[in-house]
């Protein structure tokens, strides 16, 4: 059996992992590439499908073993998928591309058009759309805020500061975003809030974004569904719009678009491909 860490097995597109868990294990990880684009080659996550939900511990260590930004787990039980999703420093509440990801795999596997994934902060429901999956998520209302005196000079060129699970900066121009330096040390201080985001306009038709998770091991993150329940609201709202395209402006980059479902739910629109196989 080939090395838990061997490049090849990082690589491959159905990878077998052996993990000493309480005797051998064997676990196969789907890993999509999620929010790609022409330009954009998006966020990766692992999918691990289980029979029976492991300790903590167990799911933590084959997320550290298996070294993607997020693996989401999935179980059946009575004919219901529910998910839990770990990133590198441990559980974390909702996750985007961990979902499509995972909606992308098990529509796959079993054939279906949609699914619902059950999760201790609520459902989660993919769907396919002709080339594209979506992913229905809350729409969060920010409250107005001002920035917490740990980042307050980072925030001075701001035209808004609101808050949510996360807080977030609008800046006036996507070349503020592009331009802006995080320290990690003083964002993982910030105990009010998950994450940062800044964000600013996209012309007319849309908005870019850069997501800053130190505490949870993403110093910022590739591509973050999850970002858009605080943001699309706010960007719905300013430019009065009920479809925006959307970039996120990592490394890697992330392309996708987010509908207004209804007042309370947003609908994020993505590509999700499986890797191919190394040869």
């Amino acid at each position: 059996m080939r090395s838990l860490r061997s490049p090849d097995a990082r690589s491959s597109r159905r990878l077998l992992r052996a993990f000493r868990i309480q005797g051998w294990w064997i676990i196969k990880i789907d890993v999509f590439d999620v929010f790609i684009g022409e330009l954009a080659s998006g966020n990766p996550c692992g999918v691990v499908e289980l029979d029976n939900w492991l300790t903590d511990a167990e799911l933590y260590q084959i997320t550290r073993d298996a070294g993607q930004p997020v693996t989401s787990f999935i179980v059946r039980i009575d004919g219901q998928f529910h998910i839990r999703w770990f990133a590198l420093d441990g559980e974390i509440n909702l996750c985007g591309h961990g979902s499509l990801g995972a909606g992308a795999a098990i529509l796959s596997k079993y054939k279906l058009d949609d699914v619902v994934f059950f999760s201790k902060h609520g459902e989660v429901a993919i769907s396919k759309k002709d080339s594209l999956h979506a992913l229905v998520l809350p729409s969060w209302e920010g409250k107005p805020c001002k920035a917490p005196i740990e980042i307050s000079d980072l925030a001075v060129d701001v035209v808004d500061v609101f808050s949510t699970r996360d807080l977030v900066l609008v800046f006036p121009s996507v070349k503020a975003v592009v331009d802006f330096l995080p320290d990690d040390e003083r964002l993982r201080k910030l105990n009010d809030h998950h994450a940062l985001i800044v964000t600013a306009a996209d012309g007319e038709c849309g908005y870019v974004l850069r997501y800053f998770a130190p505490k949870i091991g993403i110093s910022e993150d590739l591509v973050t569904g999850s970002a858009q329940c605080s943001l699309a609201p706010y960007w719905f709202k300013k430019l009065g719009a009920d479809s925006l395209n959307v970039r996120q402006l990592s490394t890697s980059g992330g392309d996708f678009e987010v509908e207004r479902k209804s007042e309370s739910l947003i609908t994020i629109l993505a590509q999700a491909r499986l890797r191919a196989l190394a040869i």
